[in-house]
C-alpha cells in the first residue's frame, strides 16, 4: 500500500472520529482531520478515492486474554476457544467474536469483540460507503516498547500498548486510578509529553502526532477483526452476489431451450422416420415386385420416367404422385390398402385412422387435386377405419 487512509471510530455514534491519509512512499501526511461524529464518515468517501482503508477501534471494547488448550492448536480445538472464556466474562460467550492473534505451545492469545459492537462499527463505514481492508484495536497499532509499556494521547485518551498481544485505553480524567492498579508499573515510553504527577517512570520518545503514529503501526499490525463471518469478500464475489440469482435463472432457462429444442428434434426424426416407412409401406403395394426400397419418391419418378409421357399407365403415375406427398402429411392415416380402378379412373383407398379428423385432414390435402368421396366408415377398438374414393379432376 503507498497511500492509504486510517480512521479511528469511537465507541458511539456521537463519539469524534479521526482520520489521517498517509503516503507510505512520501513518509509524509496526506491529509489529516477529526470528524464531529460517524453521521460524517461520508465526508471521507472522497479522500479514500482508490486508496485502502484501515480502521481502527478503542481498544476499550476489546477483551485481550491468554488461554491454555488442553492440547495443540488445531481447527478442532479453536472450537473450544470459546468456553475456555467463559469464567473470564461476564456475558454470553456465544455474542463473541473471536480473533486469534498468536500462538505458542498450548497458550493461545486472543482477542475478543461483542458482535452487536462489530455490527454497529461496520454499519457506520457501510452507510459511508466506504470499504474496509483492516479493523484492528487501535492499541495494537502502537509501536512495542523494547522494555515495559508504549504510550500516545489521542484526544482526551491514553492509549497503551502493553505487549506483543495486549493494550489497554483509558480516559484522562481516570489515568491515575488505573496505573495504580499496577504493581509494580513497568517504565511507559510515551510519545505525548507525560502527563503531570502521573505514577510510574514514563520516558519521553520524540513526539508524534497520534494518527501518524498509528497509522505507521496499523498496516503491520495483527488482530484483524475482518475475520470469520466478517471476513472480506474478494471484489468479484461482492460484485457478482447481486447478479447470482440472475445468472442462476438465466442457466436454468437456457438448459430448458436446449432440452427443448432437442425433444423438438427428436420429434422430428421420429415423424420423418415414420413417413419414410408408410411412404416404403405404399411403395411396396404398388409395385410387390421390388424388394429393395431405399427412396421411395425417386424410385416412383424413374418408374414415371420408363413409361413415358403417354399412356393410362403414365395417367396413374402421375397422379399417384400427387398422392405421395399427401400421405406424408397425413401422420395421423395408416394406409391398409390402394387400389386403382382403371375403368373408372379413380383410386380407392382403405385406411384406419386416430378419429375422423385425420380423414377429414387428408380430404383437404387433396381437395385440388382429387374429388373425394367417403365411403364405409366404422369405429372399432378406438381407432376409425374408412374407405375413400378419390377421382382425378385433370
Amino acid at each position: 500500500m503507498n497511500e492509504y487512509l486510517v480512521i479511528r471510530l469511537g465507541v458511539r455514534a456521537t463519539d469524534p472520529v479521526h482520520w489521517l491519509v498517509w503516503s507510505q512512499s512520501e513518509r509524509e501526511i496526506i491529509a489529516s482531520g477529526t470528524l464531529l461524529d460517524a453521521a460524517e464518515l461520508a465526508l471521507l468517501k472522497e479522500r479514500a478515492g482508490g486508496r485502502p482503508v484501515i480502521g481502527l477501534v478503542p481498544s476499550s471494547e476489546v477483551l485481550f486474554r491468554e488461554v491454555t488448550l488442553p492440547g495443540k492448536l488445531t481447527r478442532q480445538s479453536l472450537k473450544a476457544l470459546p468456553f475456555l472464556l467463559e469464567e473470564e466474562v461476564a456475558s454470553d460467550v456465544e455474542s463473541l467474536h473471536l480473533v486469534v492473534l498468536g500462538s505458542q505451545g498450548k497458550q493461545v492469545s486472543l482477542l475478543a469483540v461483542d458482535h452487536k459492537r462489530m455490527s454497529q462499527w461496520l454499519g457506520w463505514i457501510e452507510a459511508a460507503g466506504l470499504s474496509l481492508k483492516q479493523l484492528l484495536p487501535d492499541v495494537l497499532a502502537l509501536p512495542r516498547a523494547d522494555e515495559g509499556w508504549s504510550a500516545v494521547k489521542l484526544g482526551d485518551q491514553w492509549l497503551f500498548r502493553q505487549s506483543e498481544y495486549a493494550g489497554m485505553q483509558v480516559e484522562e480524567a481516570w489515568l491515575n486510578v488505573l496505573l495504580a492498579g499496577f504493581e509494580p508499573l513497568p517504565t511507559i515510553s510515551s510519545y505525548s509529553a507525560p502527563p503531570q504527577d502521573a505514577p510510574g517512570e514514563w520516558l519521553a520518545e520524540p513526539a508524534e502526532l497520534p494518527m501518524r503514529l498509528l497509522a505507521l503501526g496499523a498496516p503491520l499490525a495483527r488482530g484483524n477483526l475482518l475475520s470469520g463471518e466478517y471476513r472480506i469478500q474478494p471484489e468479484w464475489q461482492r460484485l457478482w452476489r447481486p447478479w447470482r440469482k440472475v445468472a442462476l435463472l438465466a442457466a436454468t432457462l437456457l438448459v430448458l431451450l436446449v432440452s427443448n429444442r432437442v425433444l423438438y428434434w427428436q420429434e422430428v426424426r421420429a415423424e420423418a422416420a415414420s413417413l419414410r416407412t408408410q411412404s416404403v409401406q405404399l411403395y411396396k403395394q404398388l409395385f410387390p415386385g421390388e424388394t429393395r426400397v431405399i427412396n421411395p419418391k425417386t424410385q416412383m419418378k424413374q418408374h414415371l420416367q420408363a413409361l413415358g409421357e403417354s399412356g393410362q399407365q403414365a395417367g396413374f403415375i402421375r397422379q399417384l404422385m400427387k398422392l405421395v406427398p399427401v400421405f406424408t402429411q397425413s401422420s395421423g392415416l395408416t394406409l391398409e390398402q390402394l387400389r386403382f380402378d382403371q375403368k373408372q379412373g379413380e383410386f380407392r383407398l382403405q385406411a384406419t385412422g386416430n378419429g375422423y379428423q385425420d380423414f377429414d385432414r387428408f380430404r383437404q390435402l387433396t381437395a385440388n387435386d382429387f374429388t373425394v368421396k367417403p365411403g364405409d366408415m366404422k369405429s372399432n377398438n378406438g381407432k376409425v377405419q374408412g374407405t375413400l374414393i378419390l377421382r382425378s379432376k385433370s
